[in-house]
Formats: C-alpha cells, sequence, structure tokens
C-alpha cells in the first residue's frame, strides 16, 4: 500500500520552500536538468541577522529603447557626463553614435572598443576611444573624435585603455609589453616608453586596474604593475613580490567595478572558474555548475563578453556565452541566467554596458543596432516578453517512500492588480526531469492561489513560468502531502 488514510504514526505533513537557488545542472551542456533560475534576482528583504527573515525572488528588471543606432555587431559604449549631461558613446560596427547620432566612421568593423577618460594637469576632459588598431580622442561628445597619429601608437594593442597618474596606458597585443603616452598627453608617445610583465612567458591579453595598480592579464598568470616614478621610460614598476597564477582564456570577461577585478579564469591545471582579485587578494566566486557551463562552451568561450551594472539595489556580473547569459549578485553571491525571448533559450539580449553616476544603466545590443536602458518598471525587453522560469531540485521529503501531494499554493505578490495577468505555469517531473507533467494554470490571487490533486511520485522536481509584463515577486511554495509508509 502506497499510503495510510488512518495511519497509526502520522504520515501526512505541510512543507515550505523558498526559491533562493543557485544553478545545479550536473552537466554544462545539460540545462534542462537540475535547479535553474532564469530571468530572476534572488532578493533579501530583511538583515541576515534578523528573525523571520524575508528572502524572495523576483523578476529582472526590463529593457526601453533609448536611442536606435546603425546595424552590425555591438563592440562598445561609454556613458560621458559632460556639464552636466549625459552622452552615450557607443560603437556598432564601424560606425560611431553619440545618444543614437552619426558622429564618425572607424576603420575596422569587429572586435571590442574600449574607452577610458583622460584628465589632464589643467582638468581637461577628454575621452579616449581604441579599436585594437588606431586610438581617438573626444574632446566633446558631439565632435567627431581626432585619430592619434603619433608614430610610436601601439598597433596592434589589446583595446583597453588605462588612465593612471596623468599617462595612458595600452599593452600591445602578443607581447609581455606595457606602453605608456607621455605625461599629460594622451595624443603623444615616445620611443621606448614601455615596461614588460616578464615574470613569466606569459603573453598580456587584458590590461584593468585596482587602485593604483594596473594588472597586466595573461592566459595563466597575472603580474601588478605600479607607478614608480621612474625618470626616464615607463613610469612603471613591477610589484615582483605579488602575482596569480591564473588568467584569463576571455580578454572581454576581464571587468573593473567598485575595489575588484572580475574575470573568466584560466589555470594551466584544466577548467575555468571565475576570480575576483582586491588589491593582491583572490576569491573564487563559480560553483560547479558554473564551472561546468563554462566547459561546454569549449573553443567559444574566448569570445564571452562581459560588464557589471547595479540594477535593483545589487551589484550584478553579467557573462555573455554563445547562447546563455550567466549573472552573478554580489549581495546575495548566488548565480541565475538571463536570457531574452519566450522560449528561455537565448542569450541575453546585450553584451555591453555602460552605467553613468546618476545610476542608469545602459545595454548595447549585440547585433540589432539599439541602445536600451534597464528599467525597474519595464517587465519586456522593449516592447517583447521574456520567460521568468524556475526550476527546482528534486524533492523526496526525507524519505523514498512513494508520496501523494494534495496541495500546492505559491507564497508571494499577486502580480497584476487588475486581475488580468495573474497566470503562473506550473508543472512537474517525477522521471528526472526526462518528462514533465501537462502544465497546469495557476491564477495567482489574492487570497489563495492553489492547485490541488498533484498525484504520487517519490522524487519529485517543479517548474514555475510567467511571461507577462508585470512583476512577478515570490516568496515560496507550499505543499501538502502524504509521505506513505512503503
Amino acid at each position: 500500500m502506497a499510503y495510510s488514510k488512518n495511519p497509526v504514526v502520522s504520515t501526512y505533513d505541510t512543507k515550505r520552500f523558498d526559491f533562493a537557488i543557485s544553478p545545479h545542472q550536473r552537466s554544462g551542456s545539460l540545462p534542462d536538468k537540475d535547479a535553474r533560475v532564469l530571468n530572476m534576482m534572488v532578493e533579501p528583504l530583511t538583515a541576515p541577522t534578523e528573525e523571520n527573515k524575508r528572502i524572495t525572488i523576483k523578476s529582472r528588471p526590463g529593457l526601453t529603447s533609448a536611442y536606435t543606432v546603425g546595424t552590425g555587431a555591438g563592440r562598445g559604449c561609454y556613458y560621458w557626463v559632460v556639464s552636466g549631461v549625459d552622452y552615450v558613446i557607443s560603437v556598432c560596427g564601424s560606425a560611431v553614435y553619440t545618444n543614437g547620432t552619426s558622429l564618425s566612421t572607424l576603420t575596422t568593423t569587429t572586435g571590442p572598443v574600449g574607452f577610458t577618460e583622460f584628465v589632464s594637469s589643467t582638468g581637461v576632459v577628454t575621452l579616449v576611444m581604441v579599436d585594437g588598431t588606431k586610438g581617438y580622442v573626444f574632446t566633446s561628445p558631439t565632435v567627431a573624435p581626432t585619430l592619434i597619429t603619433a608614430v610610436d601608437f601601439p598597433s596592434p594593442h589589446i583595446p583597453m585603455p588605462i588612465f593612471l597618474d596623468g599617462y595612458l596606458f595600452l599593452a600591445k597585443r602578443d607581447t609581455q609589453d606595457v606602453y605608456n603616452s607621455n605625461l599629460d598627453d594622451s595624443a603623444l608617445w615616445t620611443a621606448g616608453d614601455f615596461i614588460s610583465a616578464e615574470m613569466y612567458p606569459d603573453k598580456i591579453v587584458a590590461l584593468s586596474k585596482n587602485n593604483n595598480y594596473l594588472y597586466a592579464v595573461g592566459r595563466t598568470t597575472i603580474e601588478y604593475l605600479y607607478d614608480a616614478a621612474n625618470a626616464t621610460g615607463s613610469p612603471l614598476g613591477r610589484h615582483e613580490s605579488a602575482v596569480q597564477q591564473f588568467g584569463t582564456v576571455a580578454p572581454a570577461s576581464v571587468v573593473q567595478t567598485d575595489n575588484e577585478v572580475v574575470l573568466l579564469g584560466n589555470t594551466g591545471n584544466g577548467g575555468y572558474t571565475v576570480w575576483t582579485i582586491s588589491g593582491f587578494k583572490e576569491k573564487e566566486i563559480s560553483t560547479a555548475a558554473i564551472k561546468g557551463i563554462l566547459l561546454a562552451e569549449g573553443a567559444a568561450l574566448v569570445n564571452a563578453t562581459a560588464y557589471c551594472i547595479r540594477v535593483s539595489s545589487q551589484k550584478l556580473y553579467i557573462v555573455t556565452l554563445t547562447s546563455r547569459t550567466l549573472v552573478y549578485s554580489f549581495a546575495t553571491e548566488l548565480w541565475s541566467e538571463w536570457a531574452s525571448g519566450t522560449a528561455g533559450t537565448s542569450a541575453f539580449i546585450g553584451s555591453h554596458a555602460a552605467e553613468g553616476p546618476n545610476g542608469t544603466a545602459y545595454i548595447l545590443d549585440t547585433s540589432g543596432g539599439k541602445v536600451y536602458a534597464i528599467s525597474e518598471t519595464a517587465f519586456t525587453d522593449n516592447g517583447v516578453a521574456f520567460l521568468c522560469q524556475i526550476v527546482t531540485n528534486k524533492y523526496d521529503f526525507d524519505t523514498f517512500n512513494r508520496k501523494t501531494m494534495s496541495r500546492l499554493s505559491l507564497i508571494g505578490d499577486v502580480p497584476d492588480s487588475t486581475g488580468v495577468d495573474n497566470t503562473v505555469t506550473i508543472s512537474w517531473s517525477d522521471d528526472d526531469y526526462k518528462t514533465w507533467k501537462p502544465d497546469r494554470f495557476l491564477s495567482f490571487n489574492y487570497d489563495f492561489p492553489t492547485m490541488a490533486q498533484l498525484g504520487n511520485f517519490r522524487r519529485r522536481a517543479f517548474r514555475f513560468s510567467y511571461s507577462l509584463p508585470h512583476l512577478l515577486r515570490l516568496d515560496g511554495f507550499e505543499v501538502d502531502l502524504n509521505k506513505g509508509t512503503q
């Protein structure tokens, strides 16, 4: 007998679960198995030390169209504030735009473009843009930039310009060398003004900055450089007692944010992970599932891009892979995924971002020729719905007995106060995610959003889906079941 209606020892129970989970896929190539959180963010609503703390999960912010630019590969963007006016400089294909208005044309059409502001000793602020071959200087966001014509300008270079102490620094591609401009002038360069990261036989693939140190990132190592105030040649010196035994295979994943640098890490021991570095102290933030996803990306991982933004009161590190976008929250230390479209099978629409001092983050479309603003009051991507979905782990309720579930209730906030768009789709799998029961539709109302008669099982995983243009915020779900006796 599977269960008893009148057991000597009660086998009835009520269980409640929250949705604060990270991806637990057993293999990076099997996204449809095990726990997954798609287009949703975990949000603690109370301090961790408070009693009766509430942890919810809610829809990610959507995108609204800010500017339309030309079609072509989105290569980079920068948020520049001049005289109190906000400007978004974006590069799409070979064209450079300011707030959607065409400004100039580059000789390159693909590959990342990097930006940095440059401040002279007299307080004049310019914007430097590099595209891997050439460099340009903006004196105004509405005037076409000036080409850097110095004979000794490093070309080809890694398009990650760094400003430090009145110099512009660039790493020359396929070398160990970091070149610097003349002091106080990003357009003038002198032969022989460079330093080599030579502690290991590892070429520089990315250049970043943290506090007063430059990070020369190779494929398997990172060396630290600082302003040693040398009278001739490079002003930089090597911090010889500090070095990291990992680098990156994905140069565009290296992001400087606040007081740390984040990157997809590569070592000589195989496999990939995600590191943060603050000062000289590293911290690994990936999980086994994230490592599996990165490994499954294979040779295409070299093309991964990443950026950091702040939305919904959280700082996020967002990594765009071939067909998946991984999102890490520094607030919750949890991973999730973002995707565009109602199918949830495509990577997030944007692969570059710019964030300004007014708190607004802008996203450059990967290929569609648009600049979007992230909006916490929009729950579509420029009017196109996206799928919010939670797939849970398998639950056996502490016994392998065959169980019968009589009730499932959702706990959270009603999505639409008009009562029109409140349908949440629920399904479940009792055979290790191989098949799913036909979708059932639950009207999420104010009183008691509940469904009954959920059948029997030994281990069960649930799938909750919502793709309507409203905020979905859930605390968790609750079930009544009979655990049975065998």
